[in-house]
């Protein structure tokens, strides 16, 4: 959110400070599953509760749709989807292993919202994490300061664009600033570029 809008206090603003954002959480806590150990997740020790935090499919579609619903009465210019996983090695594979998210994606493109989504931090050269990895979103990799691509950005033929993704600066919840670096960090300059060329 600092990296779309941060309004520069602190100096690390925003690539579109006067924009609003619109937050919508996709993520559930989920108990004693086993593919725990394959998410980014909290997996308690031996013997203990496995736990994580993971996005169903079914509930980043929800939101899609919530988003096109509220562009009737809001003017949304992109939404900037920083998760994912799993490897795909073409968009037409990506795109018949994820009809629904397709078409949340393509109904939104064509409402003039663009979906801006991370493509994963796998290091791939041939390959983008999902939904990343979908032929009508706009995936995004990442770049360094010397605009070198970062080792650990996943990339493909059909990657849309590269991004500032190293070293970082914005807002973090808690409070203050600090530097990070991953696609999750440059997905959010397209999305702020889009709100600026949107107005």
């Amino acid at each position: 959110a600092g990296i779309v809008a941060g309004n520069g206090v602190g100096s690390a603003p925003g690539v579109a400070s006067g924009a609003d954002i619109l937050s919508i959480q996709v993520f559930s806590r989920i108990q004693d599953r086993p593919d725990c150990t394959s998410q980014t997740c909290y997996c308690g020790s031996a013997g203990a509760e496995k736990a994580c935090v993971a996005a169903y499919t079914s509930d980043i579609i929800g939101a899609l749709d919530h988003v096109l619903q509220l562009s009737s009465s809001i003017d949304i210019a992109a939404v900037n989807m920083s998760l994912g996983g799993n490897r795909y090695k073409s968009a037409k594979d990506c795109d018949s292993a994820n009809i629904g998210t397709k078409n949340a994606i393509d109904a939104l493109r064509d409402a003039g919202i663009a979906t801006v989504i991370a493509s994963g931090n796998s290091g791939y050269d041939d390959s983008i994490g999902q939904p990343g990895c979908i032929s009508s979103a706009i995936s995004v990799g990442s770049t360094d300061n010397s605009d070198s691509i970062s080792s650990f950005t996943n990339s493909a033929a059909w990657l849309s664009l590269l991004a500032p993704g190293r070293s970082v600066r914005s807002s973090i919840p808690a409070g203050g600033f600090t530097s990070m670096s991953g696609t999750s960090m440059a997905t959010p300059h397209v999305a702020g570029a889009f709100a600026v060329l949107k107005q």
